[in-house]
């Protein structure tokens, strides 16, 4: 990932670890995404848990990689609306 915006010069990194809550939020977006896909799955009488386990183990992995870039630019986002730069600090 870059360090600044290339357009406005934005430090993305303000400290170490400042993109931990954007993990909070891939984790809480995608569990709820599976939860959507799962429980109607699990709620069919027809499905056996054998054909629903694979799907359910296939979204788990792939959706928070897929999410991962997005919830980094979300958290980024909030994080400039809720405390925005004033000015760059080099």
């Amino acid at each position: 990932m870059n360090e600044r915006c290339p357009v406005c010069g934005l430090i993305y990194e303000r400290e170490e670890g400042y993109f931990s809550s954007s993990m909070a939020i891939n984790i809480v977006i995608s569990e709820f995404i599976l939860a959507g896909i799962a429980l109607p799955l699990a709620w069919n009488p027809h499905i056996q848990i054998f054909q629903a386990l694979p799907i359910g183990i296939s979204v788990a992995i792939i959706l928070p990689l897929l999410f991962y870039r997005h919830s980094r630019s979300l958290w980024l986002s909030m994080d400039h609306w809720l405390h925005p730069l004033n000015s760059d600090p080099t």
